[in-house]
Order: structure tokens, then sequence, then C-alpha cells
């Protein structure tokens, strides 16, 4: 391709090389097809199968260009041709060559606009005029490098007189850095979506650059806060699909994280958001009928689809409680058998949620749920009255549900119950194509058996019951785990107690005694209040700011943190109280929230980075110790907590600062002097 090098300059070496050649094939058919032309009629006679050295160009000087360029290019020139010249047109391709030949420089100009625009360079403007002139001098270039872009000069960039990177240079003088080092260094995000055909006009346009100041996108705009309704955003988290959470217990109903301890523990705060997040999707439900939902027993013969084998029994039976039939099951008398009984399911949305209200009469008892894979193996899910939960093998997964030696009613999302156990998720989940039928062992009775595409109110009601059985003498719910904050510095035994957790069970408790007109939702919702009135210092989450100012805490430490957004969550709760109690209760919920509100108007403006918010004060509390900036999340929350709160206050302070706010996620940041 020495030619080709020597006419095209480097900073347009590929689309020029593309031009040049097509246009030497372009009179290469043409010279064929002349010389298979008969002298007479001017029809063709013959197919020509080779290209001979004379048939090209007098430019085209050697016979490595021939072998070279002529079969790379010859399956294709129907596609290459057309775009610089037609070649059955006699009048049109010697003159195009004629004007190629004379002036290489000036016909590339023309057929690419981009030739103007390029600084190839004294070097490279020398070349092409010996070139022309016939010049013998071969010229270098220096710094092509395998990856890089000919033509376009490398330079290397030094960060802070430190660290060196990898530069490209224009002619204008703009230096182009790896996007790469940008995001790193400046904390921002980018994302190139590929448009390998081109757009519109510009057919170059290969795809679009989308840059973002923040990594993480805002909440939409809170535009209402209903006591009783959803819970703020809340409706967009999948708590159980965190990584920290372990599994959901088959004992309780709720998320058993293992953030803090890898044995497994429950977290109070976990459990009131694993709440608040499904009675949010409840209420988006509840426009429309749930139309996926299949009752497959309730205790009527007229749909049954069991199938028994010998040495088992389904027999209907009265319950003792509610006088209703209900399926009794005994397998008791079929050891050794592999059978047992099942209740034929068949669904093909393997996303959905398997509800079922059991009894055990024997401690061998168990429900399981069977999976079918693609490969015609299967998947089990077990529910048994022992056990906390274990796995057996990779195809058969047991949660402990307790003894349930009284009814207990289970919701699961069969595929969350799944991913929970397998490792190697992403491999399995393609697999699964349908939930297949439920097993009975041992000895008890199981009712209600439905299936449908979701469980968020049997979700919201364990969550909303878990409180409410877990709530300890001081009106709390303990976190039973150390906690460590700040590299050691900061300690938290077992048994401590979160402002946030309080606000948010609080605000879960109210919705559920508002749905459910229960007492006992909202009496433990007063007793959380006590909670509130102790300080830090007294097992306590009450902490003062300047001995002046009430705040608090999510993490109750001595010296104080006061973390916005647990704070900010723990006012809410106390709003939510307010606006539903009566009594003495309501004048404490509505006296602690005055005082929050009077601490967080205040003291809002110290969260104010001018590029972004801190996360807490430490860095005013703590002698010596960085700020602590808040992640890019945790930004989106305080916007969205401020939007929130500027629904329930009319103080111009929320609306305005949470679009300040708004506006560094944009890089509109606050001036300096």
């Amino acid at each position: 391709m020495s030619f080709l090098r020597k006419v095209c300059p480097a900073k347009l070496a590929g689309r020029c090389s593309f031009v040049v050649a097509s246009l030497l094939l372009a009179a290469v058919v043409f010279v064929s097809w002349h010389s298979a032309k008969s002298p007479d009629t001017g029809k063709m006679t013959t197919k020509p199968d080779t290209i001979s050295k004379r048939d090209l160009p007098r430019n085209a000087d050697s016979e490595e260009h021939l072998e070279e360029v002529v079969p790379s290019l010859r399956k294709s020139a129907n596609l290459i041709l057309p775009d610089v010249v037609e070649v059955n047109d006699d009048n049109n391709l010697p003159h195009m060559y004629k004007e190629f030949d004379k002036n290489p420089e000036a016909f590339l100009k023309k057929k690419i606009p981009e030739f103007n625009q390029v600084d190839v360079g004294a070097a490279e403007k020398s070349r092409i005029r010996e070139d022309r002139a016939g010049g013998k001098k071969k010229h270098k270039r220096k710094g092509a490098k395998k990856g890089h872009r000919k033509g376009t000069p490398k330079v290397s960039c030094v960060i802070n007189g430190k660290k060196k990177i990898s530069c490209l240079r224009t002619k204008a003088g703009e230096v182009y850095m790896p996007f790469k080092f940008i995001q790193d260094y400046f904390e921002v995000s980018g994302e190139f979506v590929n448009n390998s055909q081109g757009s519109g006009k510009d057919k170059n346009n290969k795809g679009t650059f989308y840059f973002e100041q923040s990594h993480t996108p805002l909440f939409p705009t809170a535009t209402e806060y209903r006591v009783g309704g959803k819970f703020m955003y809340f409706g967009q988290y999948n708590v159980e699909g965190r990584t920290r959470v372990m599994l959901i217990s088959g004992v309780h109903g709720v998320p058993v994280s293992n953030q803090w301890d890898k044995k497994g523990y429950i977290y109070p705060i976990q459990v009131a958001q694993y709440g608040l997040s499904h009675h949010a999707k409840l209420l988006d439900e509840n426009g429309a009928s749930d139309d996926s939902l299949r009752v497959l027993e309730d205790g009527s013969k007229s749909d049954s689809k069991w199938q028994v084998p010998s040495g088992s029994k389904i027999l209907y039976q009265l319950s003792n409680v509610t006088r209703e039939p209900v399926v009794y099951f005994n397998t008791l008398e079929s050891r050794g058998v592999s059978e047992f009984p099942s209740l034929k399911i068949d669904e093909e949305n393997v996303d959905s949620c398997v509800s079922f209200d059991v009894k055990f009469l024997s401690t061998s008892a168990n429900v399981s749920i069977v999976l079918s894979a693609g490969d015609d193996s299967e998947y089990v899910l077990t529910y048994q009255s022992e056990g906390f939960y274990k796995k057996t093998g990779d195809d058969n997964m047991i949660y402990g549900i307790g003894p349930c030696r009284e009814w207990c009613s289970l919701h699961r999302d069969v595929m969350v119950d799944m991913k929970k156990f397998v490792s190697d998720w992403n491999s399995v989940k393609h697999l699964i194509t349908s939930i297949k039928h439920l097993e009975v062992r041992g000895e008890g009775y199981i009712d209600n058996v439905t299936i449908s595409e979701h469980c968020h109110e049997g979700h919201f009601k364990a969550a909303s019951d878990w409180m409410v059985r877990n709530q300890d003498n001081n009106g709390g719910w303990p976190v039973p785990v150390t906690r460590v904050i700040t590299s050691q510095k900061l300690t938290l035994p077992p048994g401590w107690y979160s402002a946030m957790g309080q606000g948010q069970a609080i605000s879960l408790l109210v919705r559920a005694y508002l749905k459910y007109k229960k007492p006992e939702y909202l009496t433990a919702a007063g007793r959380g209040l006590r909670i509130y009135q102790k300080l830090s210092t007294e097992h306590g989450v009450r902490a003062r700011f300047l001995d002046k100012f009430n705040w608090y805490e999510e993490y109750p430490t001595t010296p104080p943190l006061f973390i916005l957004n647990g704070f900010i969550y723990s006012l809410f709760g106390l709003y939510d109280l307010a606006q539903v109690s009566q009594g003495q209760t309501k004048i404490t919920a509505q006296q602690l929230y005055s005082d929050g509100m009077k601490s967080l108007k205040v003291m809002l403006p110290l969260y104010d980075s001018g590029k972004g918010t801190y996360y807490d004060l430490r860095h005013v509390t703590i002698p010596l110790i960085p700020p602590n900036r808040a992640r890019g999340d945790y930004h989106a929350v305080h916007i969205s907590q401020l939007q929130y709160l500027g629904l329930i206050d009319s103080d111009p302070i929320f609306n305005i600062t949470a679009a300040r706010w708004v506006g560094y996620t944009e890089g509109h940041w606050a001036p300096h002097n």
C-alpha cells in the first residue's frame, strides 16, 4: 500500500485510502470493461478473471500493490464504486482519474471536506508535494503507535506534577484527556450509545456520548405527601434484592441482613424499609384488579389438582377454629417412597409469589415448591418446621419457618428465595422455565394456596407485625449487632437504638393502623416516642448541637455525628404520628417534631459544601477528622427529603435549598470569591 501512504496524509489515512483505493478499482474495472468489449459491437464478449499490471493507473507502481488492493476491494466493488464514480460512464471515469492524477491533494480536498480542516503538518505537506513532483525522499512519521489515530499528535499530560497520562492534542491546541481519568478524578459519569449505521443527515455520526455530573439519577420531584399514602420515594426500593440482605426469613417474613455480621441478623431499619416499600407498591396496584391471582387450593374439592401417591393421604376436614374446610395431609406411612402429594401449579411466570397457610402436626412436616429448568432438571425450595436456613446440594434449598404448631401464613417470592441461595445466579435464572408444583410431606394442614405476580400486602403486613412483636420495654427496636464508625474511633455495642429506625417504624405502623384499623399498631407507634426523649448518653437518640438544638441521631455516638438523612426520616415518623394520634401521644409527637424542625432550619446550611452535601457533621464534632461528603445516592436522598418537607412546611428554605442542590448535580456549583 505504499502508493496510498504517499498520497494520503496520516491524519486522514483511513478515509483517504478508502477513496483513493476505490478510484483505482474503478479505473481497473473501467479498463477491463473496455478491453472485454467487442471492437465492432461494443458488447461484452468475456468476463476477465484477472487484471494485469498494465491495466492499472501509472501511479500503481508495484505487483505488491496489485495483489494487495484488487482482491480486497473486488468483492465489494458494487458497494464501493458508486460512492466515488459511475464506472459505466465512459466520459466520467477518465476525467475523474485525470483530475486525481494531475493533483491528488486538490482531488482529495474536493472529495473529503475534512482534508482542508486537518493540520497535516509541514512534513506531511512537503511529502505530498515531493511525491507529486516525483521526488524520491521518504519521510518517516514519528509518534505513530498501534491503536493511535495517525496524524493526531500524542502528548503527555502531567497531573498536579505527580502523575503522567497520555493525551491527544489537535491543530487548534485543544488537549483531549481519557474519559476514564476524568471520570475518576472528577467523580462524574458517562455512557457511549453506539449507532453503527449513523443517524439523520450525518451518516458519519456513529453514536452519542452522554455525560452526567452525578453518578446517581435523582428521584422524581415530590408532588404530594399524605399520611397513609406512599412513603416518599420508597416505591422505587427493592429491599429484598439488596446484596446485604441475606434472605427473607421463613419464620418472620422479613429481611435478614449480613451487613455487619455475616451470620445474619434482623435489622429494624431494613424491616421498616421493606414494609414501607411494599406498602407503596401495594397502593400502586390498588387501582387495577390483580388478574394474575390464581387460587390453587381453598378447601373446596371442585378445582383440586392434587396427585396423591399410594401410602399418602389428602383429606378435606373442617377447621376447629374457623369451621371452614381445609386440607389435611399425611405421608408418615409412606416412608422410603420418593413421591409425595403434589398440587399442580404450572406457572410460566417464574417471578411470582406463592402464598399459603400451614399448620404442622409433626416435626418432619414441610412444604416444597418445585421449579422446572430448561435442561429437564428441577430446583426445590423447601419450607420446614426446623432450622433457620440451609442448602443441601445445588438444587435443594431449605428455609426454616419455625414450628408452625398454630397457623402460619407464608408469602414467598419464589425467585427471590432462589437467588439468595444460588451463587451463580445470573447463569441459573435463565434456565428456570416454570413453577411446576407444590409438595407436602409429614403431617399437617394447608389452606389458601394462591399464586400471583406479587405479594405486596403480605410483605407489608409481615413487617408491621414484626414491629409490634419485637418492640422492647423502652419502646424501641434495638439493633442486635455492633456498629463501628469512623475507622473504629466510635463504636456502638449491640442493643443501640436508631432515630431513623424509630421514625421509619412509626411511619410503617401508622400506615398499618390506617389500613387495618387495629389499635395495636397505633399503640406501638406511640410507645416509640420514648426513645426520642432520652439523650444519646442515656441509651436514647437525642443529641444537642451547641447545647441548644435537639437532634435525633441515626447512630447515637458520643460525640454525636448529626447525620442529615437519618434525622429527616425521624421527623417524618413524628409528623405521621402527630396527624393520626390523640391525647398525650399527639402532644408529645407534635412537640418533638417542632423541636426537630427548628434545629433543621438553623443547621441545614452547614450541610452545603458548595458542590454537593455533607453526610454528617463529624468534621465539626470530632477533632482533626476530614468532612464526610455525601455520595451521589445520598445527595439524591437529601434533595428528595427537602422537597417532601417543602410540601408539609411553608418555610421556603426547603425548596430553595433543594433547587440549589439539584443544580450541583448539573455542574452549577456555588460561586467562589
